[in-house]
């Protein structure tokens, strides 16, 4: 056991680190374009080993919260991704079997990590906030996912939204956890989980501004 911990923590180690510097150039070049695509596939492939490691570190020993915000974050990448799949959404395209499932997944960890802050809040005061927050962004997001499975988007863009906030929130959560392994500031160690959440969503949100007015699509479309 005490060698998979180690392997799995070499693991860690290494593709958070793909996925942190990957994910940074990512949101720097041009969308779209190939060097985008080819840092958003190994960001891809760093998160997914950050998930797998971490679900093996989080059971072995036992850490529910890390077991959780290891499914919350690849839940984000999964929906990030496979939103380039389901371009046509707006033309009343099915989603995949895959989609549904990833989807519920971001149901079920967000309300568990709502369930779980519940606790927090009871015995760490102010930590609680850490999972409720994470807990509402997952479970707002993956309903917002089933939402327009039932009911087409209008805007021919949605993709592009989509891809990029969950993309983005996915790199968030990488950036977070190497703020909060690296840095401490005692009882406050709490705003290190949100702060970095809160100013990649600004600049996101930012980023995608343009996607978010774009006109209506007309049924014929």
């Amino acid at each position: 056991m005490k060698l998979l911990l180690n392997i799995a923590l070499v693991i860690h180690i290494a593709t958070g680190f793909l996925a942190l510097v990957t994910g940074f150039i990512s949101m720097l070049n041009t969308k779209g374009g190939k060097r985008h695509r080819l840092t958003g596939k190994l960001f891809f492939i760093g998160i997914t080993g950050v998930f797998v490691s971490a679900t093996i570190i989080a059971v072995a020993k036992g850490l529910a919260f890390l077991l959780m915000v290891g499914f919350f974050s690849y839940y984000l990448a999964c929906s990030g991704y496979r939103s380039l799949y389901l371009k046509k959404l707006h033309l009343k395209q099915k989603p995949a079997l895959l989609d549904w499932l990833i989807s519920l997944v971001g149901v079920v960890a967000g309300a568990a990590l709502v369930w779980f802050s519940m606790y927090w809040f009871r015995d760490r005061g102010a930590w609680g906030l850490v999972p409720l927050l994470f807990g509402l962004f997952c479970g707002i997001s993956g309903i917002g996912d089933l939402k327009r499975f039932f009911v087409p988007p209008t805007n021919k863009l949605h993709w592009i939204t989509t891809h990029g906030g969950r993309m983005g929130g996915s790199f968030a959560a990488t950036l977070t956890a190497f703020i909060v392994v690296n840095v401490q500031i005692g009882a406050l160690s709490w705003i290190l989980w949100i702060l970095p959440g809160l100013l990649v969503g600004v600049w996101i949100t930012r980023l995608l501004r343009r996607y978010k007015v774009k006109a209506v699509v007309p049924e014929s479309a």
